[in-house]
């Protein structure tokens, strides 16, 4: 009897053995066992090929990683729509792209705790992200990834490089150092281009025209650190000399005609009147980029001047950013992959462009595009590159010194206190809402130049105190010093 018992036992073990070789929780591998996970990400990209392309990529983590991943593709307005329902947890979500920011899935207990993962797994992202992987955490603990994107610009000037070449300005252009240098420029070119106007906003009537200071504007702008986050004190940046300056100088240009008198309710921002040889220059972010995809986007020669002392600020970013989910069973095998793909070149190019020869190819320069007879509406596979923004060949559309000069800046920017800071608007929701609509009611008409700030700006203010902004900005504050340890 003790004979059959022990032959029995022999017999499970050696069938638990034979369930575990051929996969059990997992299949066999090149390097053990093989962990599938699943990553949810939008895009607007093309994903036809997207299994083919998944084939590819599995092959290479299968065997460095022992990792297979497949990712689940949504159309942005799909996405959104859909977004909470990925947070609540009744999908089989293991690793979910964040747009816009990640604290709703930590303060819904969505977000894994990744610290003490990626100090054992995520030693390539640490050494590409260095202090820039703040903008992924709360209270010190790693609940997200973020991108490797510009964290650093600042308040520029966006002007037509062909017209201050054709009006002989190069020389009065170099020596502008502050906004208030700028308009004589704007006078110029007023002159000497009349059928053009010589300053617009940015987006039309659809954004602030300050919406890119050079303060760090720590999520929204009822509480700032300004000059460029130097100091963590937290004030209001509408009670600032800097913001009544400014609004005094666009006022200036408006009653000296620099910009157009309908320019609070102008549709048609800098692109599109540029396009259309109807403006010279605008406010916006300006970074180490700029001049290259505003060039290419308009159709112009476009130049800047970053004001703010000239030095790009590196400040709040969470744009961007990957969450593992709590509730994943592959918390592991996803802080693998995540490293993997944020650092490897080919996993990136596949990921971003699909298959070489088939999906892209690189030009003469070593710049991809689309293969011959191929363009973004016919391609198989572009998920674009802005999903990683990591290790990847750069498109033909980029700079092709992209990637140097996004180190460089990166590298050599002034750090705002704030850098990385998440602030958490959940106990002031109400406040938040009556300054908004105050917002609309003041900002556009101060900051476009059509009020006449030294009797509107008094009238904003106190509706922004009676409106709550003095409780929004206490909150902020503590907030603040909580994530610097204070």
């Amino acid at each position: 009897m003790k004979k059959k018992i022990t032959a029995l036992v022999l017999t499970l073990v050696m069938l638990l053995s034979v369930l575990t070789a051929c996969g059990g929780g997992g299949e066999k591998g090149g390097s053990g066992d093989v962990e599938k996970i699943k990553i949810y990400l939008p895009t607007s990209g093309k994903t036809d090929d997207l299994d083919k392309v998944m084939e590819k990529v599995n092959a290479i983590t299968r065997e460095k990683i022992g990792v297979e991943v497949e990712f689940k593709v949504y159309q942005f307005g799909q996405w959104f729509q859909q977004y909470a329902l990925f947070l609540s947890g009744t999908e089989d979500v293991d690793i979910l792209a964040n747009y816009g920011g990640y604290l709703n899935a930590v303060a819904q207990g969505a977000a894994y705790d990744l610290t003490d993962l990626m100090q054992q797994y995520g030693q390539d992202i640490i050494a590409k992200e260095g202090d820039y992987l703040k903008s992924g955490q709360v209270d010190g603990h790693q609940y997200a990834i973020p991108i490797y994107a510009g964290y650093a610009w600042n308040m520029g000037i966006l002007y037509r490089k062909d017209v201050v070449e054709e009006l002989h300005l190069e020389d009065m252009v170099a020596n502008v150092k502050t906004i208030d240098d700028w308009g004589a420029v704007l006078e110029a070119v007023k002159a000497g281009k009349p059928e053009m106007t010589p300053f617009v906003t940015l987006n039309g009537s659809t954004a602030y025209t300050f919406n890119y200071g050079t303060w760090d504007d720590l999520g929204n702008c009822y509480g700032v650190l300004m000059d460029g986050g130097k100091t963590d004190e937290v004030v209001n940046l509408f009670a600032t000399d800097e913001y009544k300056h400014m609004c005094e100088v666009m006022h200036d240009w408006y009653e000296k005609g620099y910009s157009s008198k309908d320019i609070q309710t102008q549709t048609d921002g800098f692109v599109v009147l540029t396009q259309n040889d109807a403006a010279f220059c605008t406010l916006g972010q300006t970074d180490f980029n700029t001049e290259f995809y505003q060039t290419t986007t308009c159709g112009k020669p476009i130049g800047t001047v970053m004001l703010g002392g000239g030095t790009p600020v590196a400040r709040t970013y969470n744009n961007v950013t990957y969450t593992v989910m709590s509730n994943t069973k592959h918390a592991e095998a996803c802080m693998k992959f995540l490293n993997l793909w944020f650092s490897d070149k080919e996993i990136g190019n596949l990921i971003s462009y699909g298959i070489e020869g088939e999906h892209y190819v690189l030009n003469e320069d070593g710049l991809g595009e689309y293969p011959a007879g191929q363009d973004a509406s016919t391609c198989g596979y572009h998920l674009g590159a802005n999903i990683s923004n990591t290790n990847r060949i750069i498109w033909c559309t980029e700079d092709p010194d992209y990637a140097r000069k996004l180190d460089d800046s990166n590298t050599n920017a002034q750090k705002s206190a704030g850098l990385g800071f998440a602030f958490d608007p959940s106990t002031v929701t109400n406040e938040i809402t009556a300054l908004d609509n105050i917002c609309t009611r003041y900002r556009t008409g101060l900051e476009c130049g059509s009020m006449d700030p030294e009797t509107v700006l008094p009238e904003f203010l106190n509706a922004l105190k009676d409106a709550g902004i003095d409780k929004v900005i206490a909150e902020k504050q503590a907030q603040l010093d909580k994530f610097l340890g204070k």
